[in-house]
């Protein structure tokens, strides 16, 4: 799976990602709202690249890494992943873009490749109630605020988006 939109290459996860993505997952600030806020060392951002690489085989999609076009350079991911809440939608982004419009680039051409050709029907996104960013791109995505709900201890605004209705 190989996808571009303006400015971004968005393909597969490999191992050899784990530098940049470990560059990334340690970042205080971009982890900020994810879970309890901690940091990813080396093992555990291995562990998450090769989480999506089984992704891809058992269900056809994951998370997707995101490359600048220009230089490569790894600076994120967006994609899908099987959760007991249904198939999950998210997206992270290296600090230094944040504001250039590089998260909704991303999250549309993502979301459109799972509707189009994954054949994906309903996904949902958690995000937590100060993360304002993540709710502005759901919010032009079609995502529908359903609810709040308590996960890890901590609250998460649900969203639900369904290919049916938009």
């Amino acid at each position: 799976m190989n996808l571009n939109s303006n400015r971004l290459l968005i393909g597969h996860f490999e191992r050899s990602d784990l530098e940049q993505w470990f560059s990334i997952e340690s970042d205080p600030e971009v982890r900020k709202y994810i879970l309890d806020g901690s940091t990813l060392n080396k093992e555990q951002s291995l562990a998450y690249i090769d989480q999506n690489i089984d992704s891809y085989a058992k269900f056809n999609f994951g998370r997707y890494t995101l490359r600048e076009k220009k230089s490569l350079r790894l600076i994120g991911m967006c994609g899908f992943l099987k959760t007991e809440m249904g198939i999950d939608f998210g997206y992270r982004l290296s600090k230094d873009i944040w504001g250039c419009g590089l998260g909704f680039e991303a999250a549309s051409v993502v979301l459109n490749y799972g509707v189009a050709s994954i054949g994906l029907k309903h996904c949902v996104a958690g995000v937590m109630p100060g993360n304002l960013a993540s709710i502005k791109i759901l919010d032009r995505l079609g995502f529908v605020y359903q609810k709040d709900v308590i996960f890890d201890g901590l609250t998460y605004h649900k969203y639900t988006f369904s290919a049916d209705k938009n």
